[in-house]
């Protein structure tokens, strides 16, 4: 009996481990693209919501975030994604993430040709191979994108993020070709780069359109950085509160700055991206409680919310699936049966 027993339990332990090991958590895949613009092969990490492959619900569409610097942001920047889109407590819709991996950093994200002496070493040239972020945007609007909008199904929204020369990066695109994004977010931007050109490029853009485009965001972190005691990004931080002081003076823009005490360059980006997220789909939140005693107000807030960001959103049916259920658990009849109409008005069965 007890070699029985062991042999049961032996097996017993063999299948539970083994399912156990199959067990996965995936918070993405990844492809790879080949760039005619840029001559070489570029990798690209996808996250998608947890409702995309839902097959209780029909299929949604979803804003997109294409985030710079892919290897060092995506496992972070899609569990934070996720977390605030979660429902009942959603500050932002589930976005799919498109994380750009690096080849050549410097080369696609700086706007101009600025080569500089090491300061250890003047033999050495920095920055040799700057210059090159118009090319790496054509890559991003003429090949990744239709490539993410033939093989996902996206909605006409989308954000550009980035950090540090990305942040740089994000702010020239909105510069230059504001029609690219819905939302420009710059992390600690290197505003400083190349005798600040970026400011000077602010300028000549205000002088010559008065006022930014309409319905378009853009947000910038800037980090504490106790370096710049000793002088470490002094240029960094002059350029950034020039920036700041030249958009805030306008008034026409979207636009919110955050001043993170006691973060680094290296780490603000974390808070940075949390701030952006909540700054850009604010308005996006409705109270689940407050529509129990006002059913319409779900409708109103979207179209107040749509006509803020300039794309139409509707309530996603995850969300209204939600609502009913807690209509339905607290006795609230004649607003569960709203609901369920305004369900079947967005989302007929097929």
């Amino acid at each position: 009996m007890n070699s029985w027993f062991k042999i049961i339990a032996l097996s017993l332990l063999l299948v539970f481990t083994s399912g156990k090991a199959q067990d996965k958590l995936v918070i993405g895949e990844k492809q790879n693209l080949f760039s005619k613009v840029l001559n070489e092969n570029r990798e690209i990490w996808i996250h998608l919501p947890k409702t995309y492959n839902d097959n209780t619900i029909n299929p949604a569409k979803y804003p997109v975030i294409y985030l710079l610097d892919g290897e060092i942001n995506f496992e972070y920047y899609t569990g934070l994604t996720d977390f605030i889109a979660r429902t009942p407590y959603a500050d932002i819709p589930e976005c799919i993430v498109i994380g750009i991996k690096n080849t050549e950093r410097t080369r696609d994200l700086t706007p101009t040709k600025a080569q500089k002496k090491s300061p250890v070493n003047p033999n050495i040239t920095l920055f040799a191979d700057s210059g090159g972020s118009e090319n790496f945007v054509k890559f991003i609007q003429e090949e990744l994108k239709p490539f993410v909008n033939k093989n996902y199904r996206t909605q006409d929204y989308s954000v550009l993020v980035g950090h540090s020369f990305g942040g740089l990066f994000a702010i020239n695109t909105f510069l230059l070709h504001p029609d690219y994004f819905n939302a420009y977010v710059a992390n600690d931007p290197s505003l400083w780069w190349d005798n600040k050109v970026t400011i000077k490029r602010t300028k000549e853009y205000l002088e010559k359109n008065k006022n930014f485009p309409a319905k378009k965001s853009l947000y910038v972190s800037q980090a504490d950085n106790e370096e710049q005691q000793k002088n470490w990004n002094s240029d960094m931080t002059q350029a950034i509160e020039e920036f700041k002081g030249m958009i805030e003076k306008n008034g026409s823009l979207n636009y919110k700055h955050s001043f993170f005490e006691g973060e680094t360059h290296g780490t603000v980006s974390y808070p940075g991206n949390y701030e952006a997220l909540k700054f850009i789909f604010k308005g996006f939140r409705t109270d689940i409680k407050q529509l129990a005693k006002n059913p319409k107000l779900l409708e109103e807030d979207y179209k107040k919310f749509s006509e803020k960001m300039g794309t139409d959103f509707i309530p996603s049916e995850a969300y209204l699936n939600v609502v009913i259920k807690f209509m339905k658990s607290n006795g609230f009849k004649e607003p569960e049966t709203y609901f369920m109409n305004l369900k079947d008005n967005y989302y007929p069965e097929q």
